[in-house]
């Protein structure tokens, strides 16, 4: 993977949107983010946050997303549902459509009892990133 001027250099990225702003960045969401993200094997992601953004305004770490994604830099965004990228469900989905047609691969944060007996999917870390 070549290494990207803003830092992204996994191949995956986080992406976290917090409204109103959270001062603390969103601690326990990273947290839980970055451990699946470890679980599946990938390499430690680079975080991308809109914090203090309404779904419905500009999205600046999403957009500088979207065009890493374009660029082949991103393969893999990990979220802890798509209701990060809109509280709108159609334009959520707009989102994960963009980004799979970009080859991006969105992947969701398991429901707790889903990692707590285990049945959260395993795939292998390349995979992931194709």
């Amino acid at each position: 993977m070549n290494l990207q001027a803003d830092g992204c250099r996994s191949g995956a990225a986080i992406y976290l949107r917090c409204y109103p702003f959270d001062e603390s960045a969103m601690p326990v969401h990273r947290y839980a983010v970055s451990r699946f993200a470890d679980q599946l094997g990938l390499p430690v992601p680079t975080v991308y946050l809109d914090n203090g953004c309404p779904s419905g305004g500009p999205l600046p770490a999403l957009e500088q997303l979207i065009d890493l994604a374009a660029s082949q830099a991103v393969r893999a965004v990990l979220v802890p549902g798509p209701f990060v990228f809109s509280l709108s469900d159609v334009e959520a989905h707009r989102v994960v459509t963009q980004l799979a047609a970009l080859g991006c691969r969105v992947i969701e944060l398991p429901l707790p009892r889903r990692v707590a007996d285990g049945r959260a999917v395993r795939a292998a870390p390349a995979a992931l990133l194709r």
